[in-house]
């Protein structure tokens, strides 16, 4: 004989509903400070979350060449510069044959090489480095190259007449404007990636006795597309990655927030990574 369970309804379908157990207030406390826990951390976890963008990454870099030297531009590899910089003096004393009086000629000349493989300078036609306008973009399909004479920026002074070098502000060899800030177009490799950027150059003179004056080069700055094969604009400078910044970058804003979200143990975190 089938025995029928007095615990089942004889509704089908429908089994009885146990009534709902009651909870000590401490224990309802505990629940509910558990599930708000859990939604701040769920908050601050958004919050303290940096956004992938793309932002160009920049650096001030106030170096001076004068004279005879040399300058490293490193850029995503800290060690191997992609490009050099540099300045060379050349001298010479040639005396009058005739006169007895001899003559000194001389001239600085301004050099930005690529140093690796992957390095190029945006070119002008003459196959030297072009001088960029501020905001023009840098980028796919730009003239790229090593450029000629170890990509002679300018020259300057009073060069021998057997041979180049002589220049003045307005009139030189190289593509430079001896008045003003100048942008260089770079393009370089890392991680077997494209990525764009510029270098912000000014020429400037000093006196060098006996009424000659010396050029100096000026690297004032660079900057770079953190994102391959991304164009960026000359002179451009994300906020997001700007070098030395002051008050620090959005991203770091944001997460103070976040760990801020979650209370007193975030407040310790915070105060640890301050």
């Amino acid at each position: 004989m089938l025995h029928l369970d007095s615990s089942i309804t004889t509704k089908r379908g429908f089994p009885r509903v146990k009534p709902a157990a009651r909870l000590s207030d401490a224990l309802n406390q505990r629940l509910n400070a558990y599930a708000l826990a859990a939604g701040v951390a769920g908050v601050a976890m958004l919050a303290c979350s940096v956004p992938a963008e793309a932002a160009p990454v920049c650096k001030t870099v106030g170096a001076q060449l004068t004279r005879t030297s040399t300058f490293p531009l490193y850029l995503i590899d800290p060690a191997i510069p992609a490009f050099n910089i540099a300045q060379g003096t050349n001298a010479t004393f040639r005396s009058g044959t005739l006169t007895g009086i001899g003559t000194i000629f001389w001239w600085n000349r301004g050099f930005f090489t690529p140093n690796t493989a992957g390095a190029n300078v945006l070119l002008d036609d003459n196959r030297l480095p072009a001088d960029v306008a501020a905001g023009a973009e840098i980028g796919p399909g730009g003239n790229f190259g090593k450029g000629t004479s170890y990509g002679l920026l300018f020259t300057y002074g009073k060069g021998q007449l057997s041979f180049t070098g002589g220049g003045t502000k307005l009139r030189h060899e190289g593509n430079l404007n001896l008045t003003q800030n100048n942008y260089i177009g770079l393009q370089f490799t890392a991680a077997g990636a494209v990525h764009y950027g510029w270098a912000r150059l000014a020429i400037t003179f000093q006196d060098g006795g006996s009424d000659v004056k010396h050029a100096v080069t000026n690297i004032l700055g660079l900057g770079y597309e953190s994102t391959a094969n991304t164009p960026i604009d000359a002179g451009s400078c994300g906020e997001q990655a700007s070098v030395g910044a002051a008050g620090g970058s959005s991203a770091s804003a944001r997460a103070s927030l976040g760990m801020l979200a979650l209370g007193d143990a975030g407040v310790a975190n915070w105060k640890i990574v301050r």
